[in-house]
């Protein structure tokens, strides 16, 4: 089983699956990803684990917690507009706790397997991070294996930046979107800062290195800023004896920070984003009790007509207002009251309280957690792991 947690932990970061179009999955004529039904290669993996620790997951799940989600997520399925969606959503939603409870249950005896895997992933994602923004197009080959997307700097749509008059090509590695890229290896990077149980001094800091790295050339100003808050917290609290040291270890991001950040990215950025936080308002207010169901929300969202000049319909950047779009407000307080009482418990935990804010503060102003496989299946692994 060791190869097992090995190579499942080196392939989260990945997408390569096959993906499923029904009737459900097109909206206007135009296949939507997010409402295609899609097995990835991790999923295989994840079914594996699953199998092979059933018992675990059984009990895990008799828990009172779970079943009274159950009944709440009947209720809601009941009025969801598409009740394959749900069904599909609901499915990743059990292989999302059913990890939780496999790597909290496992880590400690599969621990160099499950620390490894995400190291090599650091490594090689670096890799072709460095790679793309070098180069300004994917590199495909045998990255096409590993769910990189071909795309050029002139591909419609691509995320760009311009540095000094220089047009870039943001860094995706194997993910849709820089964003949720950088977010992913934020996490990484924090669970590798803060967790005592990685002991390999050289290890660690190459880890920290390339994450950083990767961090900076996705140019995603949101996951950069908490890095840096999250970073500077993480040292002012942990007290060591070397204040300088504790000073470069500040200032060095910071630096560093102010060069990307002062990166132009995409100009209507932030009036897409209000424009689709609007937008998710008025589909809260008119399903408020019930939600439009898991998985639901672009089919509500479609109502709306699509402002700019390019084809432009995915999910409200918060995953906030998704969650409780999809849900309702009954669901989605008991959801924040259990999610403000973790943080309360584990305040003093410094390796769950950075890695719950990062994914919090996050979650702001993108929805990566709530709707794109390497991110989701990432929070229930790490949160196994640090819990």
């Amino acid at each position: 089983m060791y190869i097992i947690y090995f190579l499942f932990c080196f392939l989260l970061p990945t997408q390569l699956g096959k993906h499923f179009f029904f009737d459900f999955s097109y909206l206007g004529g135009v296949r939507i990803d997010y409402l295609a039904p899609t097995l990835y290669l991790t999923d295989i993996f994840a079914l594996i684990l699953i199998l092979f620790n059933y018992k675990t997951i059984l009990t895990f799940f008799k828990k009172k917690l779970f079943l009274w989600l159950f009944v709440f997520l009947c209720i809601n399925a009941l009025f969801a507009w598409s009740k394959p969606i749900f069904f599909y959503r609901f499915i990743k939603l059990f292989e999302v706790f059913a990890l939780f409870a496999i790597f909290k249950k496992q880590f400690p005896k599969y621990k160099k397997a499950i620390i490894g895997g995400f190291a090599f992933s650091v490594f090689i994602q670096s890799i072709l991070v460095v790679s793309q923004f070098i180069t300004r197009h994917s590199l495909q080959g045998i990255w096409y294996f590993f769910g990189e997307r071909y795309f050029t700097l002139s591909t419609p749509g691509i995320a760009k930046a311009a540095l000094q008059g220089n047009e870039i090509l943001r860094a995706y590695g194997t993910f849709s979107h820089p964003n949720s890229l950088a977010g992913f290896f934020l996490l990484i990077y924090l669970f590798f800062l803060t967790n005592n149980r990685v002991t390999n001094l050289v290890l660690k800091y190459a880890v920290l290195a390339l994450c950083s790295l990767i961090i900076f050339l996705s140019f995603s100003k949101n996951v950069i800023l908490v890095f840096l808050f999250l970073n500077t917290w993480c040292f002012l609290k942990v007290k060591q004896s070397c204040r300088i040291c504790t000073l470069v270890k500040i200032l060095s991001p910071l630096f560093l920070a102010i060069i990307f950040l002062s990166a132009q990215t995409d100009p209507l950025s932030f009036q897409k984003r209000l424009t689709l936080m609007l937008q998710s308002l008025t589909i809260i207010s008119q399903h408020i009790s019930t939600g439009v169901g898991l998985g639901n929300y672009l089919l509500a969202q479609y109502a709306f007509p699509i402002k700019y000049p390019y084809f432009f319909l995915q999910p409200v950047h918060n995953i906030y207002l998704l969650f409780m779009a999809e849900t309702g407000i009954l669901i989605s307080m008991i959801v924040f009251i259990r999610i403000f009482l973790l943080l309360k418990k584990y305040r003093r935990n410094i390796s769950v309280l950075l890695i719950l804010l990062a994914v919090l503060l996050t979650g702001l102003s993108d929805h990566y957690w709530l709707t794109l496989q390497q991110n989701t299946l990432l929070l229930g692994v790490l949160f196994g792991i640090i819990m």
